[in-house]
């Protein structure tokens, strides 16, 4: 089930045996757009099940906040919305496609620590089809800022450095004045939480 923020502003909480972000979801008048595509086939599928029961408009957008494996190996299961990555996060998301993720292959993405024997594990449980699987291609790359349209209501969305990843990417509703932050607000190694910058984030 989606938790509720605001009249148009859902997300689905992380869990973290799991492996899983939180995943967003903003409603305009004539579109949606969803903040990080899912850490699996899996996740992706759960989240798109519970935004079909609340008959919200179309989902038109995926914005990927960063290009950490858990917040962009649901992207394929989108269907025809438009996957969104600022320009860094392309270069990284590149790189991904020319993996594979077979079980021998998960084995040498730990081994060169890409990832966790942990995310090894939940990949392997969630992904059981995984012997041809791509992440799929972005549909729109930005640098900068980039301003969305749902119908009534804005998205802003930056890239940012932070402490967790330089290619991070968050989305601003205005209208709520509701920040989406990924993982920005996080280190590179612990969950422990840093003081964030202010001049890093809209005013």
């Amino acid at each position: 089930m989606l938790k509720q923020l605001s009249e148009s502003i859902y997300y689905m909480v992380n869990d973290n045996e799991r492996e899983r972000p939180v995943l967003g979801l903003v409603c305009g008048e004539k579109y949606s757009l969803v903040i990080d595509a899912g850490n699996s086939v899996q996740h992706a599928r759960e989240f798109l099940t519970e935004i079909q029961r609340l008959q919200v408009p179309p989902v038109r957008y995926v914005v990927i906040t960063h290009a950490h494996w858990d917040h962009f190996l649901g992207m394929n299961e989108y269907g025809d919305a438009i996957v969104i990555v600022n320009r860094l996060t392309e270069q990284r998301l590149n790189e991904w496609r020319e993996y594979a993720f077979d079980d021998t292959a998960l084995l040498e993405h730990v081994e060169n620590k890409r990832i966790s024997a942990h995310a090894m594990e939940v990949i392997q449980n969630e992904m059981l089809d995984r012997e041809s699987f791509r992440p799929g291609t972005s549909g729109m790359v930005f640098e900068g800022t980039l301003q969305l349209d749902l119908g009534n209501k804005v998205r802003m969305l930056e890239q940012i450095r932070s402490t967790h990843t330089d290619d991070s990417t968050i989305v601003y509703v205005p209208e709520e004045k509701t920040l989406f932050l990924g993982d920005s607000p996080y280190s590179t190694t612990t969950r422990s939480l840093f003081h964030y910058k202010q001049h890093c984030c809209f005013t």
